[in-house]
């Protein structure tokens, strides 16, 4: 089984940094998933796919759970 590493910080700790540089490098087992977010969609330069929170929650096919983002 393979493992999940979770890459979560503060805006401009290099996150994305990180990631552009993982992404540039060849690794056969390592697998870089799509960022979907839910917030605006002007995030700068950001690889990312904006959802609304209705479009977000219907991809995974779950629903709110309260404040929570759950999916």
């Amino acid at each position: 089984m393979g493992k999940l590493i979770w890459l979560m910080g503060p805006s401009g700790s290099g996150k994305d940094s990180l990631l552009a540089e993982l992404r540039q490098q060849e690794h056969e087992q390592l697998l870089i998933a799509h960022r979907y977010i839910t917030r605006a969609a002007n995030a700068g330069n950001e690889n990312h796919i904006a959802l609304s929170e209705k479009e977000f929650f219907h991809s995974c096919g779950t629903k709110p759970s309260g404040a929570e983002l759950v999916c």
